[in-house]
């Protein structure tokens, strides 16, 4: 699953789970969506694969739905993607 496939449902996504990456560095990589027990310090290990915290949900949805509203015309899947991506990690 990519981070595009998340955000084209986030809608319909329980806002309590939360995303994580294969790579840190790749804003195309690998993700999952789990939910977090106390003590995982923001990594779920998967079939052998690390994956680390990016972003809660319900803050990914809250991001898109201002970000939205600030704007003039309706962006893209890959935009709000990268834009979600680009919050996650310098911001949030």
């Amino acid at each position: 699953m990519k981070l595009t496939d998340v955000i084209k449902e986030i809608e319909n996504i329980d806002e309590e789970a939360i995303i994580f990456k294969e790579n840190r560095e790749n804003p195309n990589s690998d993700i999952i969506l789990s939910f977090a027990p106390d003590g995982d310090q923001g990594i779920k290990e998967v079939e052998r694969k690390k994956y680390y915290y990016l972003i809660e949900v319900f803050l990914a949805k809250e991001f898109v739905d201002d970000w939205e509203a600030s704007l003039n015309y309706k962006p893209s899947i890959d935009e709000k993607s990268k834009r979600v991506y680009e919050y996650a990690t310098n911001d949030a």
